[in-house]
């Protein structure tokens, strides 16, 4: 009998060792802290003046200053966890998406975890940074860079919870964020396997092709959007791909309230469209091209679209 509950004990450890083994981990390797949210984005703008009217004067945001003010940077708020950063172009790179920023309640943890795993990440104790919170970069794959967060008691956030949240504005919820990824094959295991988000959609404007893939965060309904291509996009295009989704209920709604404000010279409205994705959809872009799309909370009738079985596209460079 005890021979038995002995081998069995070994085979239970043996499984789950193996088991942590096939994620990439070793059983010293710290669990995967939660990921609340997608917190903000983050892009350069070659105009700050002309890209922050577009947000105020037409999507009716207002900028939040006071305790919020970092320098050069202007700070948009959707709600009292998510907003936009944006900083001037100081080098001409047109629309390009400098980072974007996932929230945690435990940055400390994160940063612990991906050390364990022998991530660039820093060495020592986190202290809060100049906004007053905990936060540190992650070394990506792919090129854009994502940021962690864990929003202080003391830190600007919580200072300014409930202002600059004006009640005319278009949206107050940031569903996803959409950026461009070269080849999916790549970055795939580390959004899977080291941050524990899961596909829930995948498709493309043809059938036999894949150019978005919606990946849904461990411990949110928010999601990040994998921006596929298989050539260089164009400057002008790449403001199509690195993208901001903000969510309304109603795109109708939506577009009367728009139509009573001045479309600020060299925007773009492009008007009501069912996505591929089986949602309404409103796709707006800045003068420099950086789209914001106006998406749905709902399926029309209540019907997903089927994910696409398609191929993925892929850029080889030197090909």
């Amino acid at each position: 009998m005890k021979k038995t509950v002995l081998s069995t004990c070994l085979l239970l450890l043996t499984m789950t060792s193996t088991t942590v083994h096939s994620l990439g981990q070793s059983p010293q390797t710290p669990q995967r802290p939660r990921i609340t949210g997608v917190s903000h984005a983050c892009y350069y703008t070659d105009n700050m003046a002309r890209t922050a009217a577009f947000f105020t004067d037409y999507l009716g945001y207002e900028i939040a200053g006071g305790g919020l003010s970092i320098p050069a940077c202007t700070i948009i708020k959707f709600n009292d966890r998510q907003f936009i950063e944006l900083f001037p172009d100081p080098e001409g790179t047109r629309n390009q998406a400098m980072h974007y920023c996932l929230e945690t309640d435990d940055t400390e943890a994160w940063r612990r975890y991906l050390l364990a795993l022998g991530y660039n990440v820093p060495k020592e104790p986190l202290a809060p940074g100049r906004t007053g919170n905990l936060n540190f970069f992650v070394p990506m794959p792919g090129g854009i860079a994502c940021e962690f967060i864990q929003y202080l008691p003391e830190g600007m956030i919580a200072a300014a919870y409930g202002k600059f949240l004006p009640e005319g504005r278009i949206s107050d919820r940031l569903g996803h964020v959409g950026f461009m990824v070269a080849d999916m094959d790549k970055v795939n295991p580390f959004y899977t396997e080291v941050f524990g988000m899961l596909e829930t959609w995948r498709g493309g404007s043809r059938p036999d092709i894949v150019q978005w893939v919606h990946m849904k965060l461990p411990d949110s309904e928010q999601t990040i959007e994998y921006m596929l291509y298989d050539s260089p996009p164009s400057p002008s295009y790449r403001g199509v791909m690195n993208h901001i989704c903000l969510l309304v209920s109603d795109v109708d709604e939506a577009q009367r309230i728009l139509s009573t404000r001045a479309l600020p010279e060299g925007c773009r409205n492009d008007g009501i469209q069912t996505g591929i994705d089986n949602k309404r959809q409103i796709n707006l872009y800045t003068h420099e091209g950086i789209r914001v799309e106006l998406v749905e909370d709902h399926f029309v009738d209540g019907v997903a679209a089927p994910s696409s079985t398609g191929r993925p596209l892929r850029f080889v460079a030197n090909d």
